[in-house]
């Protein structure tokens, strides 16, 4: 249940295609970008009210609509939904209201902000406001998509199922939407609020994740493509919402994207990945030689005591080999402690004082 996931509405709608992106940068706590495409099928209000579930969510979670950043410039639209606009139309004149985009390829979409977002107050549930417009304010009288997208700024490390091993770390990515096999009590609680599950036609699952990665396990069925993270395009799209992106260098991180379309009689999805990267690196291997050093000077330690200090200590009886040994371990203390950095530390310190 750890790994379900859940969106649910309080109106009649079908969700065209779902995005889930996550993201783990590395030292920073992860971020989840999620994406909704619908049809609302009840015309009748004029506002529609998610709810998404996910066990990661807490209540001081962060939820930032993206609207903005993606109205903000035709490029990120064109990056985020992979195709050229012809035409950006604001409602009501006003890209803070949303806009219809008219595509190449694609039909028509509306992008629109979201009105309200609030969390609950024992975590895991997201509830979502959005006010739809009319056919005046968007000038058409098209069956148009909707479209919003958010993130949630999480309070962990990686959304993964990490397994620690001597020689390397695992990395096992097990997300489930819309299962209702187990369903959670707070699902249970807000369906009985009149809420819904929602059914979703197509959903997208997208981990961004550090190069140094290897890929032990994909679902070849669901793998669309594995490719580097375009960092100029998303410095562009989500730098602004979230600082921490603009660390992110080229060729660091890779993306992972996986496809799935529903099946009548079962309107769930699952996506499963593991990862794993080595930890045996050059701090382990100079740790290891120290610890050889220090074990090879403990077993003839007692010799060296017996032979050159059973008299008068004289520093002329020590021989060269123990001087350089001596030397290869302070030189392997300065590496692991750098105190250099904590000297500069020190002085920035100081200048901030003057």
């Amino acid at each position: 249940m750890d790994n379900s996931y859940f969106i649910l509405c309080k109106q009649k709608c079908t969700i065209k295609r779902f995005h889930i992106c996550t993201w783990d940068i590395e030292n920073t706590s992860s971020i989840v970008e999620i994406g909704i495409e619908f049809k609302k099928d009840d015309m009748i209000s004029t506002d529609i009210h998610f709810a998404f579930f996910a066990p990661f969510i807490k209540k001081n979670d962060d939820v930032v609509c993206l609207a903005s950043s993606l109205l903000s410039d035709n490029d990120n639209c064109k990056f985020i939904f992979n195709d050229t606009i012809n035409n950006f139309s604001e409602i009501s004149k006003d890209k803070r209201n949303g806009a219809v985009l008219d595509f190449t390829t694609r039909s028509k979409l509306i992008v629109l902000p979201i009105t309200k977002n609030q969390t609950e107050d024992n975590g895991q549930i997201v509830t979502l406001e959005i006010h739809l417009p009319s056919n005046e304010e968007v000038k058409t009288n098209d069956d148009l998509s909707f479209y919003i997208r958010f993130l949630i700024k999480t309070s962990l490390m990686t959304l993964s199922r990490v397994k620690k091993n001597i020689s390397h770390n695992s990395y096992t990515y097990d997300i489930k939407l819309n299962e209702k096999r187990n369903l959670p009590d707070n699902v249970h609680q807000i369906i009985r609020d009149e809420y819904s599950i929602c059914q979703v036609e197509q959903c997208f699952c997208i981990h961004v994740v550090p190069n140094s990665f290897n890929i032990q396990f994909l679902q070849e069925n669901k793998l669309k493509s594995i490719r580097d993270l375009e960092v100029v395009s998303f410095k562009k799209y989500l730098s602004k919402k979230v600082p921490e992106i603009n660390k992110i260098k080229e060729g660091q991180y890779i993306i992972v994207f996986n496809k799935d379309k529903s099946i009548e009689t079962v309107n769930s999805y699952s996506f499963f990945s593991i990862f794993s990267k080595e930890i045996i690196g050059i701090n382990q291997i100079i740790l290891a030689i120290c610890i050889n050093i220090i074990c090879g000077l403990l077993f003839t330690f007692s010799s060296l005591r017996i032979t050159y200090f059973s008299d008068v200590f004289n520093w002329k009886k020590i021989p060269i080999e123990y001087w350089i040994v001596a030397g290869i371990l302070f030189l392997v203390l300065l590496f692991f402690i750098k105190p250099y950095r904590f000297i500069s530390w020190i002085f920035r310190k100081i200048k901030k004082i003057k």
